[in-house]
């Protein structure tokens, strides 16, 4: 059985009471509209398609979520959940079934939505529900299941009688649909009084031809959906405590998983311990036996093998095995720490490759750098590589010895196994081997 999936995100959300469109708000780095996406993908359905408003279909944040080869349609009119689905159609026609899903129930996992797709097909459905049994349903939408336990209506809060009140049974909004039956039937749904028509009258439908199934969730989780900042912040924490747990599956530490923030697409390698306080955000890679924390925050960054992060920030850079990056300091914008060398407290690396074995110290600043491998860099040590119009570059080679709170101006290059003398301003090239002090710093290499 060919499927196809279908994300309706054309709601306005107006709850959120937000300029960002609810289904960009973001749960673990990931907008929600991306977070279904990346279910269906699980799930084994490669076909995806996401309706969305048509002043959403050119937002550069809306594709930016979404994974490969994931289509986009438009719903010009908001006319409901129903009228929605009708502007995927010729996006999946070729399926035999589609699973069709809301941007705001990402608690949904993949593995449940392959029990409802096998369900479907062994049933050979018409319409498969995904139900969930919640603590508390004020609120939500109730599926109401006839003699045999097939859903026979779902009915929105104000619509069911007393008797159905006091179920807890309620619709996720996530459908498995037979693709050649379904637009038949929402052709023939009848429009609420607001002129919207929803989806969900296709159930019953579906139930008079005794063709309607349902999979029930048993996670109360499953059922959470968002529609405002309160729901959104008890959405996050399920999610986050989710990835935590998975990656202490896989052999990670975490000192204290409540208080860590790790986002979807992380790798973790095993034995890293994770202190507490520490935010790490997509597209980031963890090696092994890596140290961090308490208090790091990462992003976008690739962390080797037995490096300690000690409550620094990396971001876009690059930290290599057995690096030591000291509290406080800050590796940013393409920096690249090779293997072994070391970056002391309040310190900045931008945009700058430290080579291996080598020592930047506390206080220092080394913006568009190079340097070499065995270089120590002393305390408060400052590469003054902006003119007020153009930044410079400087390069440190091998094994050069940098005294304390010296001021290097760029563009300049201190040769292999150079020094300078603690406190110099150095404006000009130093050769290879020779030694500088002074303000402004002159040879003072024994003749």
């Amino acid at each position: 059985m060919t499927i196809a999936g279908v994300v309706l995100a054309a709601g306005k959300g107006t709850r959120m009471r937000s300029n960002i469109p609810k289904q960009l708000h973001k749960v673990a780095g990931v907008a929600l509209v991306g977070h279904v996406v990346r279910t269906l993908r699980d799930a084994g359905i490669d076909e995806i398609n996401v309706v969305v408003s048509s002043d959403l279909a050119e937002s550069e944040e809306l594709h930016a979520a979404l994974l490969p080869r994931v289509t986009v349609s438009i719903q010009s009119e908001q006319l409901g959940t129903s009228d929605a689905l009708k502007s995927a159609r010729s996006s999946v026609a070729g399926a035999e079934s589609i699973v069709v899903a809301p941007a705001d129930m990402i608690l949904v996992t993949s593995s449940i939505v392959r029990q409802v797709i096998d369900t479907h097909a062994e049933s050979d459905a018409l319409t498969t529900v995904l139900g969930a049994v919640v603590e508390d349903a004020t609120g939500l939408g109730r599926v109401e299941l006839d003699t045999a336990g097939h859903p026979k209506a779902i009915l929105e809060e104000h619509e069911a009688d007393s008797e159905l009140l006091q179920s807890h049974l309620t619709n996720t909004a996530w459908y498995c649909f037979n693709n050649k039956w379904i637009w038949d039937a929402l052709d023939s749904v009848q429009a609420a009084d607001t002129g919207e028509v929803y989806l969900p009258r296709v159930v019953e439908q579906a139930s008079a031809h005794e063709r309607s199934r349902i999979v029930i969730s048993d996670d109360n989780e499953t059922g959470l959906g968002i529609n405002d900042r309160v729901q959104l912040a008890r959405v996050e924490s399920v999610v986050r405590r989710r990835i935590n747990e998975t990656h202490m599956a896989n052999g990670v530490t975490f000192q204290d998983p409540g208080t860590t923030y790790v986002d979807i697409d992380v790798e973790i390698g095993s034995d890293t311990t994770i202190g507490a306080g520490t935010h790490i955000r997509s597209g980031s890679r963890i090696g092994a036996n890596v140290s961090i924390g308490p208090n790091t925050q990462i992003t976008s960054s690739k962390i080797g093998d037995e490096a300690v992060i000690d409550g620094a920030r990396v971001a876009n850079s690059i930290v290599g095995a057995g690096v030591f990056v000291g509290s406080n300091s800050l590796v940013r914008a393409g920096a690249e720490l090779m293997v072994g060398s070391r970056v002391g407290n309040l310190a900045e690396i931008k945009n700058s490759v430290i080579g291996p074995g080598s020592r930047v110290s506390h206080f220092s600043y080394m913006g568009d750098a190079t340097i070499g491998a065995n270089v120590n860099v002393g305390a408060g040590t400052v590469t003054c590589n902006y003119d007020g119009k153009e930044k410079h570059p400087t390069v440190i080679e091998d094994e050069a010895l940098i005294g304390s709170s010296t001021m290097l101006i760029a563009p300049i290059t201190i040769g292999k196994g150079a020094r300078t003398g603690a406190g110099s301003v150095v404006r000009s090239n130093v050769a290879a081997g020779d030694t500088v002090a002074g303000v402004p710093a002159k040879s003072i290499r024994s003749k």
